[in-house]
Parts: structure tokens; sequence; C-alpha cells
């Protein structure tokens, strides 16, 4: 098995690898939960542990003392303080900044208005952001996470982006050109997803789906504890209703004619005959007005039809809802259950839904998230299946 380096240290093996990724994800844990919940001997645990130990990435915890006369546990956590992960989302009107630890927990944040589209700007400006966390913070930067709306393909080029107005950008290589530091590149949905299958709301969860509403539509899933690659734009003209709005594309009553925010305030607006925006649509909704309220009631609907739709074809029951328009669920949360249920038959819709309002710094979390995964764990997947003991 390849040897892998971790943080400047000694090579480490992708079997020890694997045992700092369980106890990042999973809390501290004992040498004999370790052992078990990844099939491993004893003696090859202990194999495993002793260098990340030497190396500083795992330190023994406060011993836990458990009833009779057997010795106290010494659980073994990663020293996550030791770490500095910087985690960039890129939006149209600004660029939102975290600097995190090893768990993505965030220590600072920047907000700062982008100034133009134009590619070499952003650079400047993620530049110039990455230089001031790097001057306030006490330790050195790890890696960069960034990630942006629209396709990026390999982890190294913006291949689409229809809210940047970016073709077949090589972001990555210039990020990492103006930095000097490792550089990530992903979409921000699966940003978003993978934040929260290891340090949030899908932790504990093998099996999870994510919808994200807002000026676009956002789809991540996570099955057997690994993330699946999807393809926002099918699934964000996934057809809903027939007989429903048109989108931009053509389409009628799919999901982008009915749940994007631009959607909504477009159909709230030209009923009440004035311009809307969208908080306004859903203070109108839940105020009682007409217009308003069976536009919103409409885009729920739908959206509890798509997520019954995404748990119907993937098995997954527990989908969580979010994005900066997931106010919606909320405030039309009767519609939003009807949607479930509308095609679930007797028995009711099996769909577990998580209403969680996340701002775009969380976003940039998801990107801190992306460097975590992909600078310190190397892909190493959450544990979950059983490794083969090589003992």
């Amino acid at each position: 098995m390849e040897d892998v380096e971790l943080s400047g240290a000694a090579p480490l093996s992708e079997l020890s690898r694997a045992v700092a990724v369980d106890i990042l994800v999973h809390g501290p844990r004992s040498r004999l939960q370790l052992a078990k919940s990844m099939g491993l001997s004893a003696a090859t645990l202990t194999r495993l542990v002793k260098p990340l130990l030497e190396a500083g990435v795992l330190a023994e915890t406060e011993p836990i003392r458990t009833p009779g006369r057997g010795r106290a546990s010494m659980p073994l956590d990663v020293v996550a303080q030791q770490h500095r992960f910087i985690g960039v989302k890129l939006t149209t009107e600004s660029i939102y900044a975290v600097v995190t630890d090893l768990r993505a927990r965030i220590l600072d944040t920047f907000v700062q208005p982008i100034r133009s589209l134009e590619v070499p700007d952003v650079v400047e400006a993620v530049g110039e952001i990455v230089a001031g966390f790097q001057s306030r913070g006490g330790r050195p930067i790890d890696a960069v996470g960034v990630t942006v709306g629209g396709l990026v393909d390999a982890g190294e080029i913006v291949a689409d982006s229809p809210f940047m107005h970016w073709r077949e950008v090589p972001l990555r290589a210039l990020l990492a050109e103006r930095l000097g530091l490792p550089v990530h590149l992903d979409n921000d949905v699966v940003g978003l997803t993978q934040a929260q299958h290891w340090f949030g709301v899908g932790r504990g969860h093998a099996d999870f789906a994510l919808l994200t509403v807002g000026a676009g539509i956002g789809y991540g899933l996570v099955l057997n504890n690994a993330m699946i690659r999807t393809e926002v734009t099918p699934v964000s003209h996934f057809p809903i209703d027939p007989y429903g709005p048109l989108c931009p594309l053509g389409h009628r009553g799919c999901m982008t004619g009915y749940l994007t925010s631009g959607a909504i305030t477009s159909a709230v607006s030209a009923g009440l005959g004035r311009q809307v925006g969208y908080d306004e649509a859903l203070d109108l909704a839940v105020a009682g007005d007409p217009v308003a309220g069976r536009v919103v009631d409409e885009a729920a609907r739908a959206l509890g039809q798509a997520a019954a739709a995404v748990s119907a074809l993937t098995g997954v029951q527990r989908i969580i809802l979010s994005g900066e328009g997931v106010h919606l669920a909320e405030v039309a949360r009767t519609a939003l259950d009807e949607g479930l249920h509308r095609y679930a038959g007797v028995r009711g819709p099996s769909t577990e839904v998580v209403i969680r309002s996340m701002g775009f710094l969380e976003w940039a979390r998801g990107a801190a998230t992306i460097a975590i995964q992909r600078d310190f764990a190397g892909g190493v997947q959450t544990s979950g299946a059983e490794l083969l003991d090589p003992s």
C-alpha cells in the first residue's frame, strides 16, 4: 500500500490515515472502539497509531474510568487546533471566507463585496483575503478550499458557471500560483454536502441527500458514507407538473420554474403588478396575501414533491433542505408536507425532512471541508465498511 505524507510529517500509510480520519469525523475513540469499528486487530491498531502519536496528529485525552477494576480507557483524538484551513465561497455579489481548524470549526471570517467578475480580479481578491488571514493568524495555513456554483471539472477547471459567467477557467492553477499554498477547487453544493456529512447535520448518517434552493437549485447525495457525483442541471430541471410555470430554458413545471428565488419573485411581481423581492414575497404570503400565498405554496409543494422523488429514486430517507431560500420551507410547511405525501401511497412517505438555514459562511465552511478532506484525509472515506486487517 502506498505511503502518503501528512502535513510535512513522515509518510503515513493509508490505513494510518484512515484511523486519523475515523477519529476526526466521529470524535475521540478508545483503541478498543477503533479496532472494533475498523475491523482491525489490537496489534495492527497499535502499529498504525504509533506514527500518528509520534507525528502529533493524534494525542491521548483524559482517561475515562469504567465500572469494575479494569484499567482506565485513554481515548485518542486528533490535535485539531494544530491545523488551519481556509474556505472561500464565491458568489456574484461577495466573497465569503473562513478560517477553520481541522474539524471545520470556524475561527475567523471575512466577507468582501466582489469588485468584478473578471477572473484576474477575483483571483487577486482571494489572494488579498488569504494574505489578511495569514497576517493575523498565529499558525500557518495548511490548504485553501474554494467553491463556486457551476460545473467544476476534475477539481481544476470551472467548466461552466452561469452565475459567474465563466467557461473553461483554470481557476485552481491560477489561485495556487497567486497564493503559494495548496488549493482545492470544487462545486459549492459538493462542499456544503461534505461539510454536513463530516461535521454537520448529516454526521453519523451513511445515507442522505441535500437539496438547496435559492438563486439556483443544488443537489448533493451521500450513499454508504461516500459522496456520489451528481449533475446539477438535470436535477434542477426535474419535472414537477407538466402544466406548471415555464423556466428560462423553456421547460414547463420543472424545479427551476417553481423554486428559484427569481421564479418566485417574478410570479409574485407579475400577480401584484409591482416589483417584489424574495423576502417580501414570503412575508406577504405569511400575511395572507392571496397572490404571494399561492405562489409560495406551489413552490413549497414542488419542493416537497422533489424531496419525495429523491428519496424514492435513491432509497435515501434523510433529506436536508437548505440554501439561502430555504425559509420558504418553513413559511409554507403545510404545502411542503402536501408535496411529500402527493405520491406516497397508503403507507405515507418514508422521507425524513430536515430544514436547516445555512448562510454563505456555512458554504465557505464547506469549501474548507473540501481542503480538509483532500489535504489531511487524502480522499480516505469515513469508516462504515470494514477494512481488511493486514496482520
